[in-house]
């Protein structure tokens, strides 16, 4: 009789574990995890499954068709995007499988790495779609990150068990690339994740590939104001790697130089929104330049290797006994601590650098403050390009002073009727990287401050003249 009891017990033991084990065959490879009970019968149960699949879907199918458009994403779930020299960017609005280990995809979905909406770079499998999702699309630069890999899962291969389950979708991105250089962080990364993930309103699991701490800690705010969950690092976990998601997003969004064009995808935004985001992720108080009660204080950007200002005390002079309470930032590290430095520039009205990575913080400014650029030699374009633009697509006024030969310590080196002093384009022909080492790495300035003084006069000007049209 005893052992009659323990065969029945052991049998019963050995029926639970088997159904045990179908559940989590069943659940795991329809990327469900959470337990519910269902009467009726099992195809009920499979119907209710199917069911919350598609309403999900349904959910989050518009989000991804605004990243991307309809087109292939409507028809076959995978559509990608390139814009040339930026934003590479696929979108997956079916279920996927993230082996993060080795960063590879898998969807249930037939797609043709041919067509041209498709990105690839992986000439050993033509097969699979590759990204490299990294908004600066230089060939040189993308070998640093780490490639995302798209394959289909063939429907006859063996069921890939998931290790995770993930009711929100997943976004892609690297943190390589120029990483730790301010302009760069919010052109390619920052702003780009912004652009292409407010839309899921937090809801949203970053992915960050090249994991970088330091980068991480520096931008956390923005990270958790962005999304709900906690930045994934792909390196993790290798022993259990594979995570399910009902959809998934690799690379950035782009749309121009640290820009935001309401008419390109996802539509309706702009840096103003940005901007926006920005003061209220850090706490910033004054909104526009009009709201500050104290007299108008100019911050003024030290560089200390190249571009620097070699006679930057009598700039600092010449600022003050026009009416501004200069504040001189020399140092790198208090810049990069963006809690507390954000606060420091929100309260400025005109902020003065020559042309680098620090002219990046206007984006903390408050409205109708002043941008002054110095221009150094050479360096025309990128300044308007990178800096001058943008600045008044942010809501704020800008002035450049394009210093001449003199001004410039290239003319201790060479004569004025030098290639290098008279046609700085044709250095720049002989090759991005020569002309970079002249005018970006080799090139400080010795402001004329007499001529200086104009634009600063100017720029007060700007300030009165934004104050007196918000007091009618």
């Amino acid at each position: 009789m005893e052992g009659q009891r323990k065969m029945l017990v052991y049998g019963a033991t050995q029926a639970f574990a088997l159904l045990v084990f179908f559940y989590l065959f069943y659940t795991q490879s329809f990327g469900f995890d959470p337990i519910k009970l269902y009467s009726g019968t099992r195809s009920s149960l499979k119907n209710d499954v199917m069911e919350e699949t598609r309403a999900l879907e349904d959910n989050l199918q518009p989000l991804f068709e605004s990243l991307i458009g309809e087109g292939d994403l409507q028809t076959t779930g995978f559509a990608c995007d390139s814009t040339l020299n930026y934003s590479s960017l696929c979108v997956a609005s079916k279920p996927v499988k993230i082996h993060t280990k080795t960063m590879q995809i898998y969807m249930p979905t037939r797609f043709d790495p041919t067509n041209d909406t498709h990105i690839s770079d992986d000439d050993d499998d033509p097969k699979v779609v590759q990204v490299r999702p990294y908004a600066w699309s230089q060939y040189d630069l993308l070998k640093i990150v780490t490639p995302v890999k798209f394959l289909r899962e063939p429907p006859q291969s063996p069921a890939t068990f998931c290790n995770y389950n993930h009711t929100i979708p997943a976004i892609v991105f690297s943190s390589g690339g120029f990483a730790g250089n301010l302009f760069h962080e919010f052109n390619e990364i920052i702003i780009p994740l912004y652009i292409t993930s407010h839309i899921f309103e937090s809801r949203v699991q970053f992915i960050l590939v090249d994991y970088n701490p330091g980068f991480l800690k520096k931008y956390a705010r923005v990270f958790a104001s962005l999304s709900s969950y906690d930045v994934m690092n792909p390196m993790m976990n290798t022993s259990t790697s594979l995570h399910c998601f009902p959809g998934a997003v690799v690379g950035l969004k782009f749309h121009n130089f640290l820009a935001i064009n309401s008419s390109e995808v996802p539509k309706g935004n702009s840096m103003i929104e940005f901007k926006k985001f920005l003061a209220t992720t850090y706490g910033l108080k004054i909104a526009n330049v009009s709201n500050s009660l104290q007299a108008p204080v100019l911050l003024l950007v030290s560089r200390r290797k190249t571009r620097r200002f070699l006679n930057e005390d009598e700039l600092v002079d010449m600022m003050e006994e026009i009416g501004f309470n200069v504040m001189v930032v020399r140092s790198v590290k208090k810049m990069s601590k963006l809690e507390t430095f954000a606060k420091l520039v929100s309260t400025c009205s005109v902020i003065v650098g020559a042309h680098g990575a620090g002219l990046t913080n206007q984006v903390f400014l408050p409205a109708g403050a002043v941008v002054v650029q110095v221009v150094p030699l050479g360096l025309e374009w990128p300044s308007t390009v990178y800096f001058g633009e943008p600045a008044v697509g942010m809501g704020l006024h800008y002035l450049d002073y394009k210093i001449g030969p003199d001004e410039s310590s290239l003319s201790d080196s060479y004569g004025h009727d030098d290639p290098v002093i008279s046609d700085p384009g044709s250095v720049f022909a002989k090759g991005y990287y020569i002309g970079k080492e002249m005018y970006l790495d080799k090139q400080n300035i010795r402001v004329d401050v007499n001529k200086f003084r104009g634009t600063i006069v100017e720029a007060l000007k700007l300030l009165k003249r934004t104050t007196s049209l918000s007091t009618r």
